[in-house]
């Protein structure tokens, strides 16, 4: 007879996995496990491997720091060489050409130190309205303005959208006889306010300014642009703020301090190369990350040219065929333009940091500027620092104050759609109209008199804002009588 020690024993392991198909218990402790392991190790720190890497290649720049290097810095042959810089802007149609010919003769009379004013411009333009072509040419040549022209640029000609051309504006990364571009839209106005004293806007004209200054931010920045604080989808409650930590935005009194000290730290920098690395980081990282394609505005730009860059910008704009299956998230969208494409270009720089570029976001109070901000009933997004963005209420107004930005702002970009620019046919019949403001304490017998139907502008007690949003459009009238030969 067969002791027990004699019969065949059944293996651990197969017991245990008879075992755990058999019982579903087992199933699920597992499946918690491995689901705490994923969510909790594996991605958490890949999270903080990302975020680690953001803060090396993206910072905030404040307006102090800039001024400070317009003031200490001089332009000089060697790393500030004027030569070397170039403002540009871009024209696919006449409108636009036209817009940049007066921006660029108001650079001139501001007295910038750049001599380098560029404008790119759709090449069929000499070939059609030669007429026109050749009045916009002879102030051009007047005035120094170089015309590049160059090829179009869409991603279908099928598209008839205003923006289907928009992607012309790459073209000033093959600008490399630059060292440095400080670019802007041509639908903008360079302007110069009293910064005291009783302001008239019955009388108060333009004297224009310039963003020399910007040419002398540190040489390593590859791009410093403003961002799109309108578009915030943590503020729109598009997307949840992910984090625990409070954050105290500062008073005037503290930011001063703090912007004191900043400057002081940057002087005492032994070189320019480790400037960087002192601005003022993100405090929440997925503020970026959760606005992949509009995080950045591109109505101003500072950058530094490369045929590299233009190549892998086109990538984005012209898909290789393989990205439908190993990059599907970078696909051209129907709606993606000039300032989506760019975005997407950048999220994925941050996100890999395989080109070593860094970026600075601009001060938007300053140069990135929306006349339609002055119409908005909340301003609060406007009033903040970009790293405080997440942290703010959307209808708020605290800090808002319409003279101070008024006084400060150097570019302003007329943006107030569905209202037409100054420049297109506009009446005062159309619903449109109701979207425009008007001071509640004006004259009303005018209101009544310039808006006789019943699409209105909307009566406001800010009256600050509404009298310098219609003097925007009141001087850009003014700017343009006997240079305009468009329309």
């Amino acid at each position: 007879m067969d002791s027990a020690e004699d019969k065949p024993r059944k293996p651990v392991a197969s017991s245990w996995w008879k075992s755990f198909q058999r019982n579903w218990e087992y199933k699920i402790a597992i499946f918690i496990g491995v689901y705490f392991l994923i969510s909790h190790v594996l991605l958490e720190t890949t999270d903080h491997v990302r975020e680690q890497g953001l803060n090396n290649h993206l910072r905030v720049l404040p307006q102090e720091v800039i001024e400070y290097y317009g003031t200490t810095r001089e332009f000089d042959s060697e790393e500030f060489n004027v030569e070397k810089f170039a403002y540009v802007q871009y024209a696919t149609n006449y409108d636009y050409l036209n817009l940049a010919i007066l921006n660029f003769v108001h650079l001139r009379k501001s007295g910038t130190k750049i001599p380098n004013l560029v404008i790119v411009y759709d090449q069929i333009l000499q070939f059609v309205a030669s007429d026109k072509w050749s009045d916009l040419y002879q102030i051009a040549n007047y005035y120094k303005i170089k015309v590049k022209s160059a090829r179009l640029l869409v991603s279908s000609y099928s598209d008839t959208s205003s923006w289907a051309a928009s992607f012309t504006k790459f073209h000033i990364f093959n600008l490399e006889e630059y060292d440095r571009i400080v670019y802007f839209d041509s639908d903008s106005m360079f302007v110069n306010i009293p910064k005291i004293g009783e302001i008239d806007f019955k009388t108060l004209n333009n004297t224009y300014s310039n963003a020399d200054e910007l040419f002398k931010l540190p040489r390593d920045i590859s791009f410093a642009l403003p961002q799109a604080y309108w578009l915030n989808n943590v503020v729109e409650g598009k997307a949840p703020l992910k984090t625990r930590k409070k954050v105290e935005i500062p008073d005037k009194r503290r930011h001063a301090l703090r912007m004191k000290k900043l400057i002081n730290d940057i002087k005492r920098c032994p070189e320019s190369n480790q400037e960087f690395e002192l601005l003022p980081q993100l405090l929440y990282e997925q503020h970026k990350f959760d606005n992949f394609d509009n995080f950045f505005a591109n109505h101003i730009m500072v950058i530094t040219p490369s045929k590299k860059t233009f190549k892998r910008l086109m990538k984005y704009v012209h898909n290789p065929w393989y990205w439908s299956f190993t990059n599907r998230g970078n696909v051209k969208k129907a709606s993606d333009y000039d300032m989506e494409i760019l975005n997407k270009f950048i999220d994925n720089e941050l996100r890999r940091n395989k080109h070593n570029y860094k970026f600075a976001i601009l001060p938007h109070r300053v140069y990135g500027v929306l006349t339609g901000e002055f119409r908005e009933k909340w301003h609060e997004r406007f009033v903040v620092d970009p790293q405080y963005l997440p942290f703010i209420q959307k209808k708020s107004n605290k800090g808002w104050d319409p003279m101070e930005t008024f006084r400060n702002l150097k570019i302003i970009h007329f943006s107030d759609n569905p209202i037409p620019k100054p420049w297109e046919d506009e009446n005062n019949y159309e619903p449109y109209n109701t979207e425009k403001i008007y001071c509640s304490h004006g004259d009303m017998e005018e209101y009544q008199k310039q808006f006789p139907s019943e699409f209105k502008p909307r009566l406001v007690e800010d009256c600050e804002s509404a009298d310098i949003w219609n003097w925007f459009r009141r001087e850009y009238f003014k700017a343009r009588e006997g240079f305009w030969f468009s329309s």
